[in-house]
């Protein structure tokens, strides 16, 4: 059975039209999904030794001239929702919104503690994969819970508490448990 895709698959992307150095070789794959379902449709179809690399603005990214072995995600086109939670003191944001967008949304509503978020070029999911942070502020500071995919697609629920936190780290403690989204 073959599993209709709705995203775009392309061959030998090159990868100086995604970062903003505008330099580096071709991927051998890019993948820009059509939402989260069909990025975790997408995620099934790949050899579980395929090497992925998530790309979300590729601000200060670098890739090497012989470019990326595997497949390229791009999620800053379709994972970009943002949105009110209830009670309103909280937002639900996808991994392909800018940061700095999502400083000015919390601004917005009156939320408090993003502010530093307009400093930094990239996505929120390249902020939470690194802690990015500027003026005082770390992206794991401001969050209490994140929404992730494993290589088969599921989505699990993990809690900052479940993930070692450093300066510019973030790495998921071992044997910590997660909630199975969907």
């Amino acid at each position: 059975m073959s599993i209709a895709l709705r995203g775009e698959l392309r061959q030998d992307e090159p990868m100086s039209r995604h970062v903003s150095w505008r330099a580096g070789g071709a991927a051998e794959r890019a993948y820009f999904p059509a939402d989260l379902d069909d990025l975790r449709a997408f995620l099934r179809t790949l050899k579980r030794d395929e090497p992925i690399h998530f790309v979300g603005l590729g601000s200060n990214l670098l890739v090497r001239d012989g470019g990326l072995r595997g497949t390229a995600i791009f999620t800053h086109r379709a994972l970009r929702a943002i949105t009110l939670d209830a009670p309103a003191d909280a937002i639900h944001v996808e991994v392909g919104v800018a940061s700095p967008k999502v400083a000015r949304y919390c601004a917005m509503h009156g939320l408090i503690g993003a502010e530093f978020l307009a400093g930094i070029p990239g996505t929120i999911g390249g902020a939470l994969a690194m802690n990015a942070g500027c003026y005082g502020g770390e992206t794991w500071n401001i969050v209490r819970e994140v929404e992730v995919i494993d290589r088969s697609g599921r989505l699990y629920t993990r809690t900052p508490a479940q993930y070692d936190i450093g300066y510019r780290s973030v790495v998921k403690r071992s044997g910590s448990p997660s909630r199975t989204s969907r």
